[in-house]
């Protein structure tokens, strides 16, 4: 037998990370590293590879899996913090076929304790060394090592810039035009530079022809162009416009893409409702800790609401719905405060959309739901606010039972403009948004059997951007 035990490749400093630790990525050394790996161990007739979930270690792992043609497995075993007598079994299980396991710093030592105990020769100098990038080779027959050598981790001499990028996504939304712009690595840590929103309520302003009016397109174009230069004056090498709702539901929306294209010197990519559900759950994969089984994303917007739902691997199944908080609030809302005629109204045309989709949803049988968009994070601030705690700090992770959101909302469609800016937490951009989109996260909580919503901060650009990182369009896998 051989066996290759690696120990993942130098990762982002966890005093440096904000997300669930599994999901922290590589660093740009630790990505250089990963490509050396790869070409080190090319040669070596690999036969399987084996890795612990944590992102740092399937990373490690990937340029050798581009270079042999295998698939990377995924064994809850080599996990941080898991026992090296798991390991071993695994270790056991591989038999004589050449083998890399991808592993961590607690749990590699154990089981290079455990296989000495065993009598494996453990070839190094000194102390039992096991270095970020580092690999244990062991080799034996009959399915067991009976010895083990030490390669030290590669070491590379400089930082190149091609491990870090500055680029700027303008989401041309039918609430707002946004644009973030982003210090990117490779390996998709993503540290936003620029946050700049301006309110257009494009959505609203489509008329009944199905039109966005000429003076508004103008003013888009502008808004646009403003944008556009300010993502060069933070250094972007990459501009990314994309647009949703709005612009692919209109009739001219078309015709406006391509004048804001020319505008900014970047063709706009007007997604699907499907494209955009897609790199939504791009954006979770990489900031929320999935469970084992499928979870639901949404995403209500102003123009839109995506639903996808996937697991840690693959998307199963995502739509769009025309139920966006712009949308609604325009078509439906009467008054202010909202008449209980108008809340009804929300709720049936919720419940008329989302009915043909019901069945293949409790199919799949999502044990979390995921929450983004505009309207999630308000309600995460409100929430946040009414605990106690400082409406302005990060809302990332934040769960909203549905009792707590149901009760907001109550009292957000009771309320008129000025009430409502009185909540602590509430922005005013979104005040006269609020109760229509509370009411449509209820009822589609009431009708899924939702629980609670997690609110994620990362979405569309974020999956954008992770996106662009790979080199490619959204896919299912």
């Amino acid at each position: 037998m051989k066996a290759h035990l690696l120990r993942h490749a130098k990762a982002e400093r966890r005093l440096d990370w904000d997300a669930p630790d599994p999901l922290r990525p590589l660093a740009p050394r630790g990505l250089r590293q990963a490509r050396e790996i790869a070409e080190t161990l090319a040669s070596e007739g690999v036969q399987r590879i084996v890795s612990s979930p944590h992102l740092r270690c399937t990373q490690s792992v990937a340029p050798l899996a581009a270079v042999t043609g295998l698939d990377v497995e995924i064994d809850e075993r080599l996990a941080e913090g898991e026992s090296p007598a798991k390991a071993l079994d695994l270790l056991h299980e591989a038999g004589d076929r050449n083998v890399v396991l991808c592993s961590h710093g607690d749990l590699i030592p154990g089981l290079l304790a455990e296989l000495e105990e065993r009598g494996v020769v453990l070839e190094a100098p000194g102390s039992v060394p096991c270095e970020k990038g580092s690999i244990w080779v062991l080799e034996g027959q009959g399915g067991f090592p009976r010895r083990a050598s030490y390669r030290p981790a590669p070491r590379p001499e400089r930082d190149e810039d091609g491990d870090r990028e500055r680029l700027a996504v303008l989401d041309l939304g039918s609430t707002s035009f946004r644009l973030v712009a982003f210090e990117a690595t490779r390996a998709g840590r993503l540290t936003r530079v620029v946050n700049e929103r301006i309110m257009l309520r494009l959505g609203a302003a489509i008329a009944l022809d199905g039109r966005i009016p000429e003076a508004t397109c103008d003013e888009a174009v502008a808004t646009a162009r403003r944008l556009g230069e300010l993502a060069r004056d933070a250094g972007a090498t990459r501009l990314l416009p994309v647009g949703t709702a709005a612009l692919r539901d209109a009739e001219n929306g078309a015709q406006l893409a391509g004048r804001i294209g020319e505008a900014l010197g970047a063709k706009v990519r007007v997604v699907s409702g499907e494209e955009e559900a897609r790199l939504l759950f791009l954006a979770f994969r990489r900031r929320v800790l999935l469970p084992r089984s499928n979870a639901l994303g949404v995403d209500l917007g102003g123009g839109s609401l995506e639903l996808v739902v996937g697991d840690a691997r693959r998307i199963h199944w995502e739509a769009t719905l025309r139920i966006g908080v712009t949308r609604l609030h325009r078509e439906l809302v009467t008054s202010d405060p909202m008449r209980k005629r108008d809340a009804r109204r929300i709720r049936e045309r919720l419940a008329e959309a989302l009915e043909p989709h019901r069945d293949r949803i409790e199919a799949l049988a999502p044990e979390m739901c995921i929450a983004a968009g505009g309207t999630a994070r308000a309600f995460a601030r409100l929430a946040v606010a009414r605990r106690g705690l400082r409406a302005s700090g990060s809302i990332d992770h934040v769960e909203i039972p549905v009792e707590e959101l149901a009760q907001l909302t109550r009292e957000l469609v009771r309320s008129d403009h000025d009430e409502r800016l009185a909540f602590p937490g509430i922005r005013k951009n979104r005040a006269d948004l609020l109760p229509a989109g509370g009411l449509v996260l209820t009822a589609l909580a009431e009708a899924l059997g939702i629980e609670a919503y997690t609110v994620c901060d990362w979405g569309l650009r974020e999956g954008v951007v992770l996106e662009a990182l790979a080199g490619g369009h959204a896919s299912r896998s």
